[in-house]
């Protein structure tokens, strides 16, 4: 291996080592979804049995097995399965770095690039969880590294470990099926010569696609094992019947939320990169596509102004939305007098990376065409099932960083360190988004803890989703999930007011009884938290539904 890798390699250990002793001591509460798969990894351990919540959507049968391992020699509690996700995560971002370095980007730009994904505000923030996103991507990513390999004498056999680290991304998470189609694709257009009858070698097409074939029925058996043969956890079959509704949301929701949404959010993480484009040949372009972006947006938040006018960020910088409690405001919109300085930064970044892509297409190699195929197909797939949140459109990070790193770089000396500075500025407030978090539940939970100790029931206290359901979630006899059966959790299972409430603001039918603070990133700052207690029945209007479901549940 060569030097330049391992300094970047070292480089990524650093920073996890650094932001690990900023964040410790790490809060042992849950973080977002990861408390129902760290329970399926304490059940895994006490009753040899993988089973899921019926809020579980996703089923990550490899991820649990593997918590189930990191827990055998670590301990199985909230904390040090965070720390099981960290050496993922770090693992990702070096995969990414060697399929940049092999798709033929340059040292910097790779490692650029690299810097991007690992202080991407999701990413850091969810490094530190239990979630499926982290493990998923760092499969992925595996798998295409893998891919980028195959050439040579072990071709073949590079292409059948891509294909079996495939099948085991799709036990983390069903969307990996899009990696294995990019594969395929791939091959087609760079390999098999499918499409050029001077290349084209049946006996290579079949060689080549055979691994990704048998990879396909495998990841096909196993999803009509889980969702015909074996009875549907019930919230999937909620979610599935949200397809009856396509119809109900206006167009111009969809065209704001599924395909500006993401990229603006895409051109404001990876505006490290993309911004650079600003000093290369093609700024005229890059402005002209980025006021485009900007109008159309700006015009579109016209049409319905509930809607924000930007992408909801719920980990960028630790805000409302990365733990969800009653009360409002719960949710982070860009909506102060800065959206419109963010949808700017977002409107020109996403310009920058579409005259990027379009200069990259003619340097770029089938690893780097498989994943951009895949985030293409994931994309399409997210508008129809409404995923518009940036916890979904991380999984789109890596092909823009590609894209990117293989564009031509401008020929301004000082670009590289620029943009090397604006990435560390973004990871720096990722890492306070964090530590803003971290520091913030271990307040929750102190609050939940003291409440016991007053004598007051664990049921009879709502500290808001993740907590929730580490502490109250039932699981029903006999492997049965119905709704029924699980209904009675606060903001799980139950739209009611219990009578406690840990809240981010007022809720008609209750009373304050105590006030504390959540830190603001690395503590400077704050903003408060409530505990109320219930006065009596609250109105109806009052009565929050469930909070809505995600792949990840």
């Amino acid at each position: 291996m060569k030097r330049a890798g391992w300094v970047v390699w070292g480089a990524i250990a650093a920073w996890y080592l650094l932001s690990w002793a900023v964040l410790h001591p790490l809060a042992n509460a849950p973080v977002a979804d990861s408390w129902l798969y760290g329970e399926a990894v304490r059940r895994y351990l006490q009753t040899g049995e993988i089973r899921f919540a019926g809020y579980a959507q996703a089923m990550p049968i490899v991820q649990v097995y593997y918590g189930a391992w990191w827990a055998r020699l670590f301990g199985g509690g909230s904390a040090s399965l965070e720390i099981a996700d960290v050496v993922l995560a770090a693992l990702g971002a070096t995969f990414l770095y060697g399929i940049a370095r092999r798709s033929g980007a340059s040292l910097v730009a790779a490692a650029i690039a690299t810097g991007c994904l690992i202080g991407n505000p999701c990413y850091t923030f969810l490094s530190f969880s239990f979630m499926t996103e982290i493990p998923f991507l760092m499969l992925m990513l595996g798998a295409c590294l893998a891919y980028a390999e195959a050439a040579g004498r072990f071709e073949s056999a590079w292409l059948w470990i891509a294909a079996v680290v495939s099948v085991l991304c799709f036990l983390v998470r069903p969307f990996a099926a899009m990696m294995i189609v990019g594969f395929v694709g791939a091959e087609l257009i760079f390999s098999a010569g499918l499409f050029n009858p001077e290349r084209r070698d049946i006996r290579r097409i079949v060689r080549s696609l055979s691994p990704f074939a048998v990879a396909s029925a495998v990841c096909i058996t196993i999803w009509l094992w889980e969702t015909v043969i074996n009875p549907r956890p019930w919230d999937l079959q909620v979610t599935l019947g949200h397809f009856a509704h396509l119809t109900d949301a206006p167009l111009a929701n969809y065209l704001r939320a599924g395909l500006l949404g993401p990229l603006l959010y895409l051109g404001t993480v990876l505006s490290p990169m993309a911004l650079m484009q600003l000093f290369g040949v093609r700024r005229r372009a890059v402005i002209a596509w980025g006021a485009g972006f900007f109008a159309a947006t700006l015009a579109l938040s016209r049409v319905d102004t509930r809607l924000p006018v930007s992408p909801e960020y719920s980990c960028f910088g630790g805000w409302d939305n990365v733990m969800i409690l009653r009360g409002m405001p719960n949710r982070f919109y860009w909506n102060s007098g800065w959206q419109y300085f963010w949808m700017a930064l977002g409107a020109i970044g996403a310009g920058a990376l579409v005259v990027a892509a379009r200069d990259a297409i003619a340097r770029i190699d089938r690893a780097a065409a498989a994943l951009v195929i895949a985030a293409m197909l994931y994309w399409a797939a997210t508008i129809p099932l409404w995923f518009y949140n940036d916890r979904y459109y991380i999984v789109m990070v890596p092909a823009g960083c590609l894209l990117l790193a293989i564009a031509p770089w401008p020929k301004w000396k000082f670009a590289p360190a620029l943009a090397g500075a604006l990435t560390l500025l973004m990871a720096t407030l990722s890492l306070g988004g964090a530590y803003a978090y971290q520091r913030g539940i271990a307040a929750v939970t102190a609050v939940r803890d003291t409440l016991e100790r007053k004598g007051v029931a664990r049921s009879e206290i709502d500290a808001g989703y993740s907590i929730n359901g580490s502490d109250l979630y039932r699981y029903p006899k006999h492997g049965i999930d119905t709704m029924a059966l699980e209904s009675g959790i606060p903001m799980i299972t139950s739209p009611g007011i219990d009578q406690y409430t840990i809240a981010s603001g007022p809720i008609p039918g209750t009373r304050v009884i105590q006030r504390f603070k959540w830190p603001g990133t690395f503590g400077l700052g704050s903003r408060y938290l409530y505990v109320m207690r219930k006065e009596g029945p609250p109105p109806s209007d009052s009565v929050q539904p469930p909070v809505g479901r995600s792949p990840d549940k």
